[in-house]
């Protein structure tokens, strides 16, 4: 199977449609009509990930998140780039094509990442699922990113999230002791208010959130509302665990989706590993 075929296959499949020319899931690099040998997924084709690809004989990566470094992989400034400049020459030296899906996960019914999450949590059973005004504004809102969990410790909530998302390190704000039951989670940049950063407060106020596990922060946002609230009184907390480590899964359940669909070919998962060292 071609990779312009293996692509329009997913497309297909999430049911979602999106305008071809304004959506960031493009071949970023590689020939549409190269022969797929296996497939592997991962959050971002960084060089560990194209590396161990190619050990395994995948000439097809999907990626969640950009390739060449910007949002929408611009790649025009880089043309002088030494660390473009030998990132491309890996891929093309291997003859591999990396696909980014981003747009489509994010746009079905029940987003794609948040599944992976979910199961790697085993919270699929705590998400709350509302009817939510189509004339309500703030996308976090009418999205559905809140769960009603067992009632548990800050400080036990830590510890399940880095066994189960595998996280080194979180950071936190709140009581150890305080209290988790109404959790909202904001994976990857959902945090930063997805075009309005008071969308986050707003959020959490509204849907009577304890905590909020997130992914990325803007400081003085949410991560300043929430300890301001601890400072006066409230039970208010945040787990902040990073872009990677909060997606991720949903690149690792990913797989069997793309098995099924595609049951002829070997379909593998590659960590990419969050990006710090810790010191």
């Amino acid at each position: 199977m071609k990779a312009r075929e293996v692509v329009d296959r997913i497309i297909r499949e999430t049911g979602v449609i999106l305008n071809p020319e304004k959506t960031v899931d493009q071949i970023i690099i590689g020939d549409p009509d190269t022969e797929v040998t296996k497939i592997v997924t991962s959050f971002m084709a960084t060089v560990d990930v194209i590396t161990e690809a190619i050990r395994l004989g995948a000439n097809f990566i999907i990626t969640h998140e950009p390739t060449w470094f910007n949002g929408r992989d611009q790649k025009e400034w880089l043309s002088n780039d030494p660390v473009y400049i030998k990132k491309k020459q890996l891929i093309e030296d291997n003859h591999l094509v990396i696909w980014r899906f981003h747009d489509y996960m994010h746009a079905v019914s029940d987003d794609m990442i948040y599944q992976g999450f979910d199961q790697d949590m085993s919270w699929s059973n705590y998400r709350e699922r509302k009817n939510i005004c189509e004339e309500e504004k703030n996308p976090l809102l009418k999205a559905q990113l809140c769960y009603e969990i067992p009632e548990v410790k800050l400080k036990e909530l830590v510890a399940k999230i880095k066994d189960s998302l595998d996280v080194k390190c979180v950071r936190v704000i709140g009581k150890q002791e305080g209290i988790c039951r109404r959790v909202g989670v904001l994976v990857g940049g959902g945090s930063l208010g997805l075009g309005d950063e008071k969308n986050t407060m707003e959020f959490m106020h509204r849907e009577n959130l304890d905590t909020v596990i997130c992914g990325d922060i803007t400081e003085w946002t949410l991560s300043a509302y929430i300890r301001d609230a601890g400072m006066l009184g409230f039970n208010k907390s945040m787990i902040i665990i990073g872009h990677e480590r909060s997606e991720e899964s949903g690149m690792k359940h990913l797989v069997g989706w793309l098995q099924k669909l595609f049951p002829s070919e070997t379909v593998s998962f590659i960590d990419a590993k969050e990006p710090f060292d810790y010191l």
